[in-house]
This record gives structure tokens, C-alpha cells and sequence, in this order.
């Protein structure tokens, strides 16, 4: 798993977190690679979609289609409180309003480093007061309890729903121990990342 926040032209910030397929060594190496990749190349693309199309060749050629990234990229203008956003192929990020059905942010395209030429469609979303922005990974919502059955999207838009008056800190140690008392123990089968944006 990868997150990281990104400095971009015009004061605005890109938040991203990305999943390589696979585990192990392999899949570790790619990562630091795919890194310094978007560090480098985030900033030179004004439009999200014109990055991410790019963005894919390079990992295309990188990795000659033998492993594919999940990822999900959001550019925030602290000014407007406005963030655009593309998916590639990653779990759905989730923006949760008081009264109001999670927004699963959807709009995007194919994951990374399959289909060299992909195009990726953006949605801007407005932030208001109290809003909560969460970027998670498959290994948050796929625990599974002693009897199989998984966390799910849903329990994690239900924790977060009813904590929704916490600061990001502690919704994700909520969302933790939500997880951890779900699976009746410590340990866990996959990473588990999270990246909490709360607008104030």
C-alpha cells in the first residue's frame, strides 16, 4: 500500500493512495519506483485526466503489463474547498456527509499499467463544514471475522457516520478499533491503510 500528499502549483495538494497487485518482495520494490514517479510528474499536469493517462504509460512500460496499481488521486484546492478526482480502478473512496448516504467517488477508469492509452474521467466535488474524505485500501474492508464473513464498505461508512463529530485523528483510531474488534483480534491478513480528510 501507498499514500502520500503531494504539492502542486497554485497552493493545491494531491492526496493519493495506490495498492500494487501482488505481496512480497517484488511488489515492494515497485512501489518507492512508482513514488518518486508521482512526486515527479504530478506537478508538470494542471488537468487530472492528462496526468493519469500519462501516468499509466509510464507504468505500463515499467512494468510490461506483469503487475497493475490501484489508485485513487485527488487534487484539493484549499482555497475554493473544491477537490477534483479520478479513480483508477481503486476501492471508491467515500465522502461522508452529516444526514446524507455516503458518496462513493467513483469516476475515473481502468487501474494502472494494463491498457497503455487509457483515458480517465474527473468529478469536482465541493467540501463543506464537517465533511469527512476517506481513502482507504481492499485490506480495510475485506477483514474478515472468525466466521469469513467481511468488514464491507458499508460497516466502514457506518463507523465513520456516527463519529462523524471526531476530529480525523481520532476517527481513525475509531475506524482501527472498529476493524479490530470486527476480526476478534490484533492481527491482520492484509495492510490496512487509511487517509481521513476532514474539512473544518
Amino acid at each position: 500500500d501507498y499514500y502520500g500528499f503531494i504539492e502542486l502549483p497554485a497552493d493545491e495538494i494531491a492526496t493519493v493512495i495506490a495498492d500494487v497487485s501482488g505481496k512480497g518482495v517484488a511488489a515492494g520494490l515497485l512501489m518507492p519506483y512508482i513514488e518518486v514517479a508521482l512526486r515527479m510528474n504530478a506537478p508538470l499536469f494542471p488537468n487530472t485526466s492528462d496526468f493519469l493517462r500519462t501516468f499509466n504509460n509510464v507504468v505500463c512500460q515499467v512494468t510490461s503489463g506483469s503487475r497493475f496499481i490501484s489508485l485513487f488521486y485527488g487534487k484539493l484546492c484549499p482555497q475554493s474547498s473544491s477537490l477534483e478526482y479520478a479513480n483508477a480502478g481503486h476501492n471508491p473512496s467515500l465522502l461522508i456527509r452529516a444526514d446524507c448516504d455516503p458518496h462513493p467517488l467513483e469516476k475515473g477508469g481502468p487501474v494502472l499499467g494494463v491498457l497503455p492509452g487509457s483515458n480517465y474521467e474527473t468529478e469536482k466535488i465541493t467540501l463543506r463544514p464537517g465533511d469527512v474524505l476517506v481513502l482507504y485500501t481492499d485490506g480495510a474492508v475485506e477483514a474478515e471475522d472468525p466466521a469469513g464473513e467481511q468488514y464491507s464498505t458499508e460497516r466502514l461508512s457506518k463507523t465513520v457516520s456516527l463519529h462523524l463529530q471526531q476530529n480525523a485523528s481520532e476517527l481513525i483510531e475509531t475506524i482501527y478499533a472498529s476493524v479490530i474488534d470486527f476480526r476478534k483480534t490484533t492481527s491482520l491478513s492484509d495492510d490496512l491503510t487509511f487517509v481521513l480528510l476532514k474539512k473544518l
